[in-house]
């Protein structure tokens, strides 16, 4: 069952440290909560996240959730007929969960995607929403360096480079800022989820292009 697909392959050559990422998530989780009940990826991709977890959470449900079906159907087949796994098809903007219904919910480098403000606003609402209260919500995005956009960048670039990705990849990941993905930076981050009324909010993982965080309803 333990598979990685394509996706997460690619995702290891452009993310800064992702396999140490990955490994984090499921430590975080257990920091808070010994066994949850229900766990929410939302964004999941091809179900990377989820497989990292589930033979060390042995009682806890799943529920996968994407917007698009092609990922999903490689997530259910990654999982090779796992049962306790529920596969939705939405974005997190459109999931109706009842309210104080999950302990966990993670998004993992799908929310920078919304290039309208106000939807993400809405997606991580409804993550909020959806959490039990002490629920813990995991966040990790693309970020900006304001005080050094450029070094930060050149960090990236050689990241790229060293992990065999061509020029012309490493310079698109660069141009497809504000066109493809819409960054923010960690005090923006913050703000919002502390806006949407989390309880406790901190950064666990940080590099050059990326940041981690978590939220405590």
């Amino acid at each position: 069952m333990l598979q990685v697909t394509e996706l997460e392959m690619r995702m290891s050559k452009r993310i800064v440290r992702y396999d140490e990422f990955r490994k984090t998530v499921p430590i975080l989780v257990k920091k808070y909560f010994e066994s949850p009940r229900i766990w929410l990826d939302t964004g999941c991709g091809t179900g990377g996240s989820i497989r990292d977890s589930i033979d060390i959470f042995r009682d806890t449900q799943f529920v996968l959730a994407d917007p698009s079906s092609e990922n999903i159907e490689i997530a259910k087949h990654t999982m090779a007929g796992e049962q306790r796994c529920l596969y939705v098809t939405n974005p997190t903007e459109r999931l109706n969960f009842g309210p104080d219904t999950l302990d966990v919910v993670t998004s993992i480098f799908s929310h920078h995607y919304y290039s309208d403000d106000e939807v993400r606003v809405t997606a991580t609402r409804n993550c909020h929403r959806m959490l039990k209260k002490g629920g813990l919500f995991i966040v990790s995005e693309h970020t900006l360096h304001p005080e050094d956009q450029d070094g930060s960048d050149a960090q990236w670039k050689a990241y790229m480079r060293d992990s065999g990705l061509p020029e012309p990849f490493v310079e698109d990941m660069i141009t497809r800022r504000y066109n493809e993905y819409f960054p923010l930076t960690e005090a923006a981050y913050i703000q919002l989820l502390n806006d949407i009324g989390f309880s406790e909010v901190g950064v666990f993982w940080s590099t050059c292009s990326d940041i981690g965080l978590y939220a405590i309803k």
